[in-house]
């Protein structure tokens, strides 16, 4: 097993509790108890990356979810089944963590000039290159959506993103963009289901241009018969 990462330099993932000094060696010179380390501190980026990264790489190589263990992970990453416990509550969230980390970062702000313009910058925000490892992943993360220790977690971050949408919709809504009666949920759909398809499980290779989004945003506006459609 690789070297462990560490958190901290003064208090390893793998140390155990101490009753009597809250934290295994936490005592200062003479005997006297240090004083307790903040819990208010930055976790480490670089152990929550590790994790994810070798659950992504457990997930390639099985191609499956089922196979990868928590074990499997510390055991990759070089992480303390502890340090990895204090960031993820079990493992189908550990999965469901790693495979959102394969999809591309929502904006951090919109444009808010139109709904089109929304719409196409939101879209150009959720598609990016995927390489062959995390195309395997995708894969998997279709099959493993009905994994009941995996789907909780995985309709978890799945809404924050479909919200993100939801919200965007309602603005514009507000502002006579689109209809007061629009279906928000089967619009989220249809926005987000074609971009998945072509960009991230590679179907539909024959109509991917370097227009395609703005004309599948232009078709979608039509389709629901917004403000700008008349």
């Amino acid at each position: 097993m690789p070297a462990e990462l560490s958190e901290t330099p003064t208090v390893p993932d793998h140390a155990a509790p101490d009753s009597a000094t809250g934290a295994a060696g936490d005592t200062a010179p003479g005997g006297a108890a240090a004083p307790a380390p903040n819990k208010g501190r930055p976790r480490s980026e670089a152990v929550s990356q590790a994790i994810l990264e070798a659950t992504l790489d457990l997930i390639a190589e099985y191609e499956n979810v089922t196979e990868v263990s928590v074990e499997a992970i510390a055991e990759r990453s070089g992480v303390s089944k502890a340090s990895i416990y204090r960031r993820f509550s079990a493992k189908g969230e550990i999965i469901a963590a790693a495979m959102e980390s394969v999809k591309a970062p929502l904006p951090a702000d919109m444009p808010r000039t139109s709904l089109r313009d929304d719409l196409i910058h939101l879209a150009h925000s959720m598609t990016r290159v995927v390489d062959p490892r995390d195309m395997k992943v995708v894969k998997c993360m279709m099959l493993a959506v009905n994994d009941p220790d995996y789907q909780h977690h995985h309709h978890r971050f799945v809404e924050h993103r479909r919200k993100f949408v939801r919200d965007t919709f309602s603005y514009w809504i507000d502002r006579g963009q689109a209809r007061p009666d629009l279906d928000l949920h089967l619009a989220v759909a249809m926005f987000i289901s074609p971009l998945l398809t072509i960009y991230v499980y590679g179907q539909y290779a024959d109509v991917q241009a370097p227009d395609t989004i703005e004309r599948l945003v232009d078709s979608f506006l039509k389709g629901i018969g917004t403000a700008l459609a008349s």
